[in-house]
């Protein structure tokens, strides 16, 4: 199924080290603003002119729905505050834009909180922070770990058939517990920001983290289910 192959395309890179989740970003106004702050000149050669034009056809204009929240690049942080520009998690939003200096970026239309007439504030540019070179896979990895691009109840839908109504519960609430299907905790939770591999008495143990703001939490998988949970 196309959907869990590009959830464990994600999980592997996040394996090798490569990003797994949303990171902070620093105050710049653009990314083209980033890599002057960086010292940088502007960057964005590694995709030709013919498939940036064809990524922007297929995603521009597209509803999508937020894995997790986002934040805006554009907003500059404030030690000990959180972000104020955000879209909150399973929110329906347009994407507007795609660029492709530097790490890349996506600006979306939040569509869950205003409807059909945003303000202009609701926009929010979301840095993409791909591993240059940048390439068309990694923009369609990317997004994929940040987007849903099937509505929520064709979605569930998919969970009920794959793993059975409890767990298509669990996965549709956010929630996880003992013996639930790996794929089906990587929906649910999305993908990790670190993975830690154990061998244990000879089996393989994985550590899923998931760092949040104030606290990182943790799943073991063992044999591809959730073995524990921690905080």
């Amino acid at each position: 199924m196309k959907r869990l192959v590009i959830l464990f395309a994600l999980l592997g890179m996040v394996a090798l080290g490569c990003s797994g989740g949303d990171k902070g970003s620093t105050a710049a106004s653009s990314p083209e603003q980033e890599e002057e702050v960086l010292g940088h000149p502007a960057i964005g050669k590694d995709l030709d002119l013919g498939e940036q034009a064809r990524l922007k056809d297929l995603y521009v204009g597209r509803h999508a729905w937020t894995r997790g929240t986002i934040d805006d690049l554009t907003e500059r942080e404030v030690p000990g505050e959180p972000k104020k520009k955000i879209v909150p998690r399973d929110t329906k939003v347009e994407i507007f834009d795609l660029t492709f200096s530097y790490t890349g970026a996506v600006t979306v239309i939040d569509k869950g909180t205003y409807g059909g007439n945003i303000p202009k504030r609701r926009k929010i540019t979301h840095g993409l922070h791909i591993e240059r070179p940048m390439t068309v896979d990694k923009v369609e990895t990317k997004l994929a770990q940040i987007f849903w691009f099937k509505d929520p109840t064709l979605r569930q839908i998919d969970y009920i058939r794959d793993w059975g109504k409890k767990t298509a519960r669990a996965v549709v609430n956010h929630e996880v517990f003992i013996g639930m299907p790996a794929e089906a905790a990587l929906e649910s939770w999305g993908i990790p920001t670190s993975i830690r591999t154990f061998d244990i008495g000879g089996n393989r143990e994985e550590q899923w983290a998931y760092k949040e703001t104030q606290r990182t939490k943790y799943l073991y998988i063992v044999q591809g289910k959730v073995a524990k949970q921690e905080e």
